[in-house]
């Protein structure tokens, strides 16, 4: 058993893990507007000084929060993506797990909390500047993710793989919204056929798009 010291470094990253994770829970009930770093603070106990030693301002706190969903979500994705074969078959189980009303892509709270930020960003142009600048990081994400998959299949896209990934994430953006509109809107055949969608438009064989196809009138 190894016995790793409390160095300055990492009390400090801990302390900043403790407050993203106390931030996620005080946006998630009170909104962007309705939060405070006060109640940040409280809610981590520490003080406020802390929040700031860490965080410049609440905008900051809440784009730091969504970096690390961010980068939480591409390590699930890429570990689910490599973890098996690559036929269709094999892969939309495993992608399918990915969005379960339990995994982290499906979250009504951050879905609300993410369009409030949204708006609130339109209207503030320093905001605006560094939400686009998470959604290029995360565009470049599933690029990658796009590149790799075609990388393992032997293919060559037929598409740009930036607008792929363009494509990817809006899909997957809508039907989010969708869900708070209406639960009742996104199906799992819904789902599947967003999978079956994305997996041909870089080449994977879907071996069951055609027994799930309407027949034609």
């Amino acid at each position: 058993m190894t016995f790793e010291p409390l160095t300055p470094e990492r009390r400090r990253a801990m302390t900043r893990q403790h407050l993203l994770e106390a931030a996620a829970m005080v946006f998630a009930r009170n909104g962007f507007h309705g939060s405070t770093l006060d109640e940040v603070a409280a809610t981590a106990g520490f003080t406020k000084g802390a929040v700031y030693s860490n965080f410049k301002s609440k905008d900051d706190l809440f784009l730091a929060l969504l970096d690390d969903r961010i980068e939480r979500q591409f390590a699930l994705t890429a570990e689910v993506l490599d973890s098996g074969p690559h036929e269709a078959a094999e892969m939309l189980p495993r992608m399918r797990e990915l969005l379960s009303p339990e995994a982290t892509f499906w979250d009504d709270n951050w879905e609300t909390l993410f369009l409030e930020f949204v708006l609130y960003a339109r209207r503030n142009p320093e905001a605006a500047a560094k939400l686009a600048d998470r959604a290029a990081r995360e565009r470049a994400l599933v690029q990658q993710i796009i590149e790799n998959e075609h990388a393992n299949l032997g293919l060559s896209p037929e598409y740009r793989t930036r607008e792929l990934a363009e494509i990817s994430i809006a899909l997957v953006g809508g039907l989010a919204i969708a869900r708070l509109i209406d639960p009742r809107a996104v199906t799992d055949e819904t789902l599947d056929a967003m999978l079956s969608i994305l997996n041909r438009s870089i080449g994977v064989a879907d071996e069951g798009a055609k027994a799930r196809s309407p027949t034609p009138s």
